[in-house]
């Protein structure tokens, strides 16, 4: 177990008009989940997961983000190496999406799209989460 790794990353559930925010990768994801993901990305040293989503968002579309609350956590282990990651849901506070060179497109998309794009487990993490967003009665 020396030569073990660990990864913490973050993702963002952005929500805008009730879709979901989400991007197509240049290559398909070494996890095997395909082409579309969640933004977000990896910690770096010193920062906070909230600091982390906030740098990430902005590097990879250009949009400025609300956090509203943590909403679910994923790990993935790999041989001598494991992410474990942490999903928050947000919203932009901008809303001109200008995507990275990590990316070739991006979409809004609706809760009956997204099986057409994302990994179901992602797919289920995603649903909850806009349940709870419904709750919470946001004007957009």
């Amino acid at each position: 177990m020396d030569n073990v790794k660990f990864h913490i990353t973050v993702k963002g559930i952005v929500i805008y008009r009730h879709q979901v925010l989400i991007l197509k990768r240049t290559r398909p994801s070494s996890d095997g989940l395909g082409y579309w993901e969640l933004p977000g990305g990896g910690l770096e040293y010193g920062e906070t997961p909230h600091e982390a989503l906030i740098r990430e968002l902005k590097e990879e579309t250009g949009l400025d983000i609300k956090i509203l609350k943590p909403v679910y956590t994923f790990t993935a282990i790999r041989p001598n190496y494991q992410t474990v990651g942490i999903g928050f849901l947000c919203v932009p506070t901008n809303n001109h999406v200008q995507i990275s060179h990590e990316h070739t497109e991006y979409k809004f998309v609706n809760s009956n799209e997204l099986l057409d794009y994302v990994d179901k487990k992602i797919y289920n993490d995603i649903i909850t989460t806009l349940k709870e967003y419904e709750t919470l009665h946001l004007k957009d």
